[in-house]
C-alpha cells in the first residue's frame, strides 16, 4: 500500500506542477485590485546571481514609505553591483497582461527589473511615475501571497524610491499603483536551505517547529512587521 501512496502523492505534485503557481489578487484597505502576476516560469525566467549589496535604509528612510529622488540617482549604481547582477540581466519591461502600465519601476538601479539578492538584503526600488497620487505597493510571496501596502502620497510626477526587505527565500513579484499600475519587478531570494521564513504568524501548512516548542519571533528593526522563523524538522510519531 505505501507504493500507491507514494504514487497518488506523485500525482498530485505534478498535478499542481502543471497548473502553476496561483497569485492571490484579494486586497483590504481600498487598495485597487491588481491582475494576476505572470510567473516567473511562465517566463523563462532565471534567477539572476545575488547581487553584492551593502546597502540599508537610514533610520529617516526607515519611517518613509516613499522619498522623492531623481533620474540620475536611480540610473547610477556602484559597479561591483553591476558586475555581480550580469548572470543574467534583465531590463525587459514585464506589464500586465493585456494590460497598460504608465508607471515605471526598476530594481536595485534603473532600467533593471529582475534581480536577485540574499536573505535579509535590502534593495533600493526606483519608481517613475506619470501623475500624483496615491500610492498602493503590492508583492507577491513566493507561496503566492499577496501583501498590499499604502506606501503615501505623492503630489508631483517624477522620480521616487523605497526599500524592499528580502524576508522570504524564493521568487518575488512587486508592482505598484498610481492612477494608473506600474511593470512588475521580479526579486530571487536566495536563503540557506533547512529552514524557511514566513511574513505571517500562520503560514499554511504550519512546518513542524523543531527544535523549539513555538515559533521564535523576532521584530524586524525600526518596524512593526513580525518575522516568524520555524526549523524543518522531521513529522512527530
Amino acid at each position: 500500500m505505501k507504493w500507491i501512496a507514494l504514487l497518488a502523492a506523485s500525482m498530485m505534485l505534478l498535478s499542481i506542477s502543471a497548473i502553476g503557481q496561483q497569485y492571490s489578487t484579494e486586497t483590504s484597505g481600498g487598495a485597487p485590485s491588481p491582475m494576476t502576476p505572470t510567473s516567473p516560469e511562465s517566463l523563462g525566467l532565471q534567477a539572476p546571481s545575488a547581487t553584492a549589496s551593502q546597502q540599508a535604509p537610514s533610520t529617516q528612510e526607515r519611517s518613509q514609505g516613499v522619498m522623492m529622488t531623481d533620474q540620475q540617482s536611480a540610473y547610477s549604481a556602484p559597479a561591483s553591483m553591476k558586475m555581480t547582477a550580469t548572470s543574467p540581466t534583465y531590463t525587459q519591461v514585464i506589464v500586465p497582461p493585456g494590460g497598460y502600465a504608465p508607471n515605471s519601476l526598476y530594481v536595485s538601479y534603473a532600467p533593471q527589473t529582475v534581480v536577485g539578492c540574499n536573505l535579509y538584503a535590502n534593495l533600493l526600488l526606483w519608481m517613475k511615475t506619470a501623475t500624483s497620487g496615491d500610492i498602493w505597493f503590492y508583492e507577491w510571496y513566493p507561496n503566492g501571497m499577496l501583501q498590499t501596502n499604502f506606501a503615501g502620497s505623492v503630489y508631483y510626477p517624477g522620480w521616487y524610491k523605497r526599500w524592499f526587505f528580502a524576508d522570504v527565500p524564493g521568487w518575488h513579484i512587486l508592482q505598484y499603483y498610481c492612477n494608473g499600475w506600474s511593470n512588475y519587478a521580479y526579486i530571487y531570494v536566495y536563503g540557506p536551505g533547512g529552514y524557511w521564513v514566513n511574513p505571517t504568524p500562520n503560514p499554511t501548512p504550519t512546518p513542524y517547529p523543531y527544535p523549539y516548542p513555538s515559533p521564535v519571533i523576532y521584530p524586524y528593526q525600526g518596524s512593526s512587521k513580525i518575522s516568524v522563523h520555524y526549523q524543518y524538522g522531521s513529522t512527530p510519531n
